[in-house]
């Protein structure tokens, strides 16, 4: 084999066994900020329907009262998506996720419309992985483990 040939297969080689993590670490990263992108557009509109004092006009799933149900969808959205965004309290700002959607799918939402519930049950996948993965090197979450001498395993 000539020399351009063997630094060639050697190159493509530790380009394809790259350690996995960085690559794992780079698409938690990626699914962080982009689920929780996506959420704080729909926290967005509900924060503000909050704050203009039209919690009436809410949805009552849970027996608590329209503006108490919107607050909580709120707190969920709008603000556990900012912590997921930055990477703090990541599992469980999207265990909270979690228990939205399990709401807005399976006591308010019609199960027999599969379109009505599909986006929720993507956000809901997205949100357990983040429970399973928390936030990765990238987060805020990260730099809390080091300062308290946790340990991350």
């Amino acid at each position: 084999m000539r020399p351009q040939e063997t630094n060639r297969r050697d190159s493509a080689c530790r380009i394809i066994s790259a350690p996995l993590l960085h690559r794992t670490q780079v698409g938690v990263f990626v699914l962080r900020v982009g689920v929780a992108l996506l959420m704080l557009t729909h926290g967005w509109g509900k924060l503000v329907m909050l704050m203009d004092g039209r919690g009436s006009e809410w949805m009552d799933p849970l027996g608590i009262g329209p503006t108490a149900s919107l607050a909580l969808c709120v707190f969920a959205e709008f603000f556990c998506s900012m912590a997921i965004l930055i990477g703090f309290l990541t599992r469980a700002a999207s265990f909270v996720l979690v228990v939205n959607f399990w709401v807005a799918v399976f006591v308010y939402g019609d199960q027999s419309v599969w379109p009505q519930n599909e986006l929720p049950l993507l956000y809901m996948i997205c949100f357990v992985a983040l429970i399973g993965t928390g936030s990765g090197p990238l987060g805020v979450d990260r730099v809390l483990v080091r300062r308290l001498r946790c340990n991350s395993r």
